[in-house]
């Protein structure tokens, strides 16, 4: 996972801008399966590395007098549950996962959607 962050609608905190690359190891199960549509849930262990600037702006109320940068690795355990849409003679199924939730040292947590496309090698 590679994404960057700003703080669109955050202000209750110091702005900051920050990009993330994460290495993850998921295993999927499929919970519930009727055709073609399953519940499907995964679990994992990743590691993240983290980099950034932590600005000046905020709040009104508070100021921050010089910006920083910042850079930091993170590792934890991922877990995420939604559905997957899979035909048996199609090459591509497709993932909705509304729930994706990381946790890791040093206070790391992330929830995010997911919208995702599977490609299959062989059928």
């Amino acid at each position: 996972m590679i994404g960057g962050f700003v703080p669109f609608g955050i202000t209750d905190t110091r702005n900051q801008f920050y990009r993330i690359t994460t290495l993850g190891y998921n295993l999927h199960y499929d919970v519930v399966k009727y055709k073609a549509v399953s519940i499907v849930t995964s679990i994992g262990p990743f590691a993240s590395y983290s980099r950034g600037l932590l600005g000046t702006g905020g709040d009104g109320d508070v100021r921050y007098s010089h910006s920083t940068f910042f850079n930091s690795f993170y590792f934890g355990g991922n877990v995420s549950i939604g559905l997957r849409i899979d035909f048996p003679k199609r090459k591509i199924a497709y993932e909705i996962r509304p729930i994706n939730g990381m946790v890791g040292n040093n206070y790391f947590t992330l929830g995010y959607f997911l919208f995702g496309m599977d490609f299959k090698f062989k059928n």
